[in-house]
């Protein structure tokens, strides 16, 4: 049944994910949708092409959802049905350990929004296009209060690694950052790379400064334990700085496009995937992380941009072993020569 297929999905796979909560949000969306279209009891094939269809339909008459939401939702879907064709070790209730392979097949699920608007006439989904500008970053940083140290280190992190929010909260600096070589590895040792890739980047002058003041262990910490999430947290400073779009992953795009735009100094295309974890090949190459001139100019731009955002925020981006850093000038015969 498809109820069973996406319970099993749930408890031994999807629970344990950082999205864990929009998996389970869609699996009773689903649930739904079964109960009121066909019966609680739907057999996975049962789930092909025209229920589909009618499932995204109903999504959008009911729940107003666009056609994103709805491949969102599907996608779990998808993933649920894939779990349950895999030969996969379950524990039961007992803590004892069974090989399970839940479906023999199951439909193809359509995942791709601009499918869902083709077949429900849906407007396609919009580009990810809102970005803050560095005034309006400025004012959330500096609405941080100073009871909220772990979300200002939260911040401070993902402004200079660019990373996803999940690589963030992992970050480890006594097992990730190479003093020597001046690099950070986003890839706690003993994780798997997934196709969420996460590389290894060049570890920054105001990363450098921070660490130094934070120490070895977990930079976020809450009651004893490392924070495991910061969602609900960023997301009531934001809309109370009335940027309701503003979300963790918004700091990662705003990096990624400044650093595309910058001047000073011009950072390629190659480097600026390299960093974001878009060119694993490149990434992954041991000897290249260890040249002096990896990723150099992403580093430096990276540090320019946090730079030049502190002139929009009174909250210090620098700690104090890394303040800002004033362009150096020779003088020669009292003349300015450089």
């Amino acid at each position: 049944m498809i109820r069973v297929a996406l319970d099993h999905y749930y408890e031994n796979d999807a629970k344990n994910k950082p999205s864990a909560d929009q998996a389970f949000r869609a699996i009773v969306l689903v649930n739904e949708y079964l109960s009121e279209k066909i019966v609680p009891m739907a057999a996975v094939s049962a789930f092909g092409p025209l229920r589909q269809k009618e499932f995204m339909l109903w999504c959008a008459s009911k729940h107003s959802h666009t056609a994103g939401t709805i491949a969102r939702n599907l996608a779990v879907v998808s993933a649920a049905f894939r779990f349950g064709r895999r030969l996969s070790v379950v524990r039961d209730g007992f803590g004892n350990e069974h090989e399970i392979q839940l479906l023999e097949s199951a439909p193809d699920i359509v995942t791709q929004p601009k499918r869902v608007a083709e077949l429900t006439s849906l407007a396609p989904s919009a580009p990810r296009d809102w970005l803050p500008s560095f005034q309006q970053l400025g004012q959330f940083i500096d609405a941080i209060d100073r009871r909220q140290e772990n979300l200002f280190r939260f911040v401070i992190l993902a402004l200079n690694t660019w990373a996803r929010p999940e690589a963030v909260l992992d970050f480890r600096p006594s097992v990730q950052v190479n003093r020597e070589f001046g690099t950070l590895n986003l890839n706690p040792p003993g994780r798997r790379q997934t196709k969420k890739y996460r590389p290894t980047i060049r570890l920054t002058d105001n990363l450098t400064g921070w660490l130094d003041e934070w120490g070895e262990g977990a930079p976020m910490i809450w009651d004893g334990k490392p924070v495991t999430t910061m969602k609900r947290t960023f997301k009531r400073l934001a809309v109370d700085c009335g940027m309701d779009r503003f979300t963790q992953d918004t700091l990662r795009h705003f990096m990624a496009t400044y650093v595309r735009r910058s001047k000073n100094p011009p950072v390629s295309q190659e480097q600026r995937d390299m960093w974001l974890g878009h060119d694993e090949s490149r990434t992954a190459n041991w000897y290249e992380h260890n040249d002096p001139d990896y990723l150099s100019e992403a580093m430096q731009a990276t540090d320019n941009i946090i730079r030049d955002l502190q002139a929009y925020c009174s909250r210090s981006l620098f700690s104090c072993k890394g303040r800002a850093k004033a362009p150096l000038r020779a003088i020669k015969g009292g003349r300015d020569v450089a």
